[in-house]
């Protein structure tokens, strides 16, 4: 088993499991009461979250070095006034521009990229597989080496994603990760800066495959065009973060947002009758 797993290539590490699964059935259902009122009532019916299934999800744990150049103009505030236009005031500002240039190296550190196809295809009309990223992060720094005893009692999932494929996500939220590190130092352009040239360069990369795991209640929703939407609630098995996806009964959601614009026009109504 340490050589071989049914699914696929045999990752490098592994996150055991750490949050018990009665925490997570409990997680589950505090997730769904607070949405029950407006759940589809077939799925209130059906909903157990008792069928929660412990899953490794295969993901590359990737280390970037990188050079970023980032150039633009910022504007700083001098000085703001009133200024009457017609029957109106209005408020003027002036500001300093300036040439803005951030040029640093950049280590990007245990950054975690879904390695199974389905999981990356996030067709938002089909399923909810974006609620995976939304219970991150991991603390992938308490990984152990492979070692298939970590698997008893819970299934998993297949990588079967190149690097040729997961290289541009990787990069791209690298890229993203550096823009963001980058507004500590822009404090004094309280106006904003725009950058009209971003150069973020990739001179050195490790990338390591791992089984990372989740607690997921999934739910099979049929609609009434004849199409399926996949529903997940997930549960981070390591921090107990979770979130999800509960199908909406629409006639509900209508009729509540329908009586709540009712309500805000009549007391608009009255208000104005009353001169207020």
């Amino acid at each position: 088993m340490n050589q071989q797993v049914p699914n696929g290539a045999v990752p490098d590490m592994i996150l055991p499991f750490k949050v018990p699964k009665e925490t997570a059935i409990a997680s589950i259902n505090k997730f769904v009461q607070k949405r029950r009122f407006f759940a589809h009532p077939l799925f209130r019916a059906e909903f157990t979250a008792e069928n929660v299934m412990g899953v490794y999800l295969p993901y590359m744990v990737v280390d970037i070095n990188a050079h970023a150049r980032l150039s633009g103009e910022g504007e700083h505030q001098t000085r703001s006034y009133t200024v009457k236009v017609g029957d109106s005031q209005q408020t003027r500002y002036d500001a300093d521009l300036y040439n803005v240039v951030r040029d640093f190296d950049v280590h990007v550190s245990d950054l975690t990229v879904e390695s199974s196809s389905d999981r990356l295809e996030q067709i938002t009309s089909q399923n909810s597989n974006n609620i995976i990223n939304t219970i991150m992060p991991f603390d992938v720094e308490n990984a152990v080496r492979y070692d298939s005893n970590y698997m008893k009692g819970f299934t998993s999932e297949r990588r079967d994603s190149n690097l040729d494929e997961l290289s541009p996500i990787a990069f791209t939220q690298a890229e993203d990760i550096t823009r963001n590190r980058v507004n500590s130092t822009l404090g004094f352009y309280d106006r904003g800066v725009r950058w009209t040239q971003q150069d973020v360069n990739v001179r050195g990369q490790r990338w390591v495959s791992a089984y990372l795991p989740v607690w997921l209640y999934s739910y099979q929703q049929h609609k009434s065009n004849g199409k399926t939407f996949l529903h997940y609630v997930a549960v981070n098995a390591r921090t107990g973060e979770t979130m999800g996806s509960v199908p909406i009964h629409q006639g509900k959601l209508l009729l509540v947002s329908g009586g709540v614009e009712v309500a805000g026009i009549i007391a608009a109504i009255v208000l104005t009758a009353l001169g207020i």
